[in-house]
C-alpha cells in the first residue's frame, strides 16, 4: 500500500498544480464559477491519467 501512495503522491500534486493553473487561467480571461471549475476538474482528473497512459510513462498503479 505504501508504494503505490509513493508511486501516486507526485501524480495527484502535479493534478493538483495543473487544476489551479487550469483556474488561474479562466480568471485571467474573464471566466468565473462553478460549472467551468468543475470543467477544468474533470478534465485534469480524466485526461491526465489517460495522457500519461497514451505516452506509457503511467506509473504502475495506473497501469491497466
Amino acid at each position: 500500500m505504501a508504494s503505490a501512495w509513493r508511486q501516486l503522491l507526485p501524480q495527484f500534486l502535479i493534478m493538483l498544480l495543473l487544476y489551479f493553473v487550469g483556474v488561474a487561467v479562466l480568471a485571467f480571461v474573464g471566466i468565473n464559477g462553478f460549472i467551468p471549475r468543475v470543467i477544468v476538474a474533470v478534465v485534469v482528473a480524466f485526461g491526465y491519467p489517460a495522457a500519461l497512459r497514451r505516452s506509457g510513462r503511467a506509473p504502475p498503479a495506473w497501469q491497466r
